[in-house]
């Protein structure tokens, strides 16, 4: 994926889910027949919003903050972490929903997405060391 496609994709998103988004909040009744249809699309919008707008964030941060970093390989960590945290905030707004979010549920759930983003970045360390460094002549 380009930087450029990155960007042109993730504002489109972003803006897309941002209209749609506020049309659910204003236009529907989460008492009517139809709120369950209605909750499905709020949270697939609150999801595209939130991931969207912290890739585009957590890209422009990493652009001001690694500047030695080329730009093509800011994309994938930074798309990979606006996606948990939209995946994050679907399920914290699912759990208040419900009326079953406690502190501790929450502190779970961050230690959870925080493993996860370790064995990336453990995992991207690891592949971009030397190729056939492990005993090649021998």
């Amino acid at each position: 994926m380009t930087v450029r496609l990155f960007g042109f994709a993730t504002m489109a998103t972003f803006l897309f889910s941002t209209g749609v988004l506020a049309l659910i909040v204003s236009w529907v009744d989460p008492t009517s027949s139809a709120s369950g249809l209605a909750l499905v699309l709020f949270f697939l919008t609150m999801f595209l919003f939130v991931a969207s707008l912290f890739s585009m964030l957590g890209y422009l941060a990493r652009a001001i903050i690694v500047r030695h970093q080329l730009p093509p390989y800011r994309v994938r960590p930074s798309l990979r972490q606006g996606l948990f945290f939209g995946i994050f905030v679907d399920i914290l707004l699912f759990l208040q929903l419900e009326r079953i979010l406690v502190w501790w549920v929450s502190a779970i759930i961050i230690l959870l997405f925080v493993v996860i983003e370790l064995v990336f970045i453990s995992y991207d360390q690891n592949s971009a060391g030397p190729r056939g460094s492990h005993a090649e002549g021998n």
